[in-house]
């Protein structure tokens, strides 16, 4: 039995994705190979920007609800009737 990778097409990438991947790689401090190495394993994932800033308005709406839990929070009657 063989352990030989099962054969596949060449990756061919235009100019600038390869720009893309190489400033990606040079980011992490990390080469093209290990950059890809890493996805592989899943020592890295790639999220697309708009999920990203979803997660990030969650973790932001939670951390307000916490903090207005923790401090406690003012009925709008009570404001009302100090405005009066």
């Amino acid at each position: 039995m063989s352990n030989s990778f099962p054969s596949c097409d060449p990756l061919i990438l235009n100019d600038e994705v390869w720009l893309g991947v190489q400033s990606v790689a040079e980011s992490l401090e990390v080469s093209v190979p290990e950059l890809l190495g890493k996805i592989s394993s899943k020592q890295l994932i790639v999220i697309e920007a708009e999920k990203l800033e979803d997660l990030l308005d969650t973790i932001d709406g939670l951390e307000g609800l916490l903090s207005a839990k923790a401090e406690a929070t003012v009925s709008w009657e009570d404001v009302k009737a100090e405005l009066d």
